[in-house]
């Protein structure tokens, strides 16, 4: 009966498990890449240690700071809440392909 075994007519069959969703933040962050130079990612990893927050959150509010001078204006169709997938609100309500 040993021999059954290690012959392989009882193994079960190897399935492969789904890959694993990345967890969504919960706090309306959004995971992005950025390549840094090396000394920029000591100078954050040991400003980040110093603060006592994660590298994340400090980056998050140096970039925060850097950008509060910018204003995103939209103009034309995107501002009418239009502009998904090249199609305009046309008169009465209807979709309309824009040409």
């Amino acid at each position: 009966m040993s021999g059954d075994i290690t012959n392989g007519q009882n193994r079960q069959s190897r399935r492969s498990r789904p890959a694993a969703k990345p967890a969504k933040p919960k706090d309306g962050r959004e995971k992005i890449t950025l390549l840094i130079s090396k000394e920029t990612n000591v100078k954050l990893s040991t400003l980040a240690a110093l603060k006592g927050v994660d590298r994340s959150t400090l980056a998050d509010s140096i970039l925060t700071e850097a950008l509060r001078g910018v204003v995103i204006s939209l103009r034309g169709a995107l501002a009418d809440g239009a502009g998904g997938g090249g199609e305009a609100l046309a008169e009465g309500g209807e979709a309309s392909s824009a040409a």
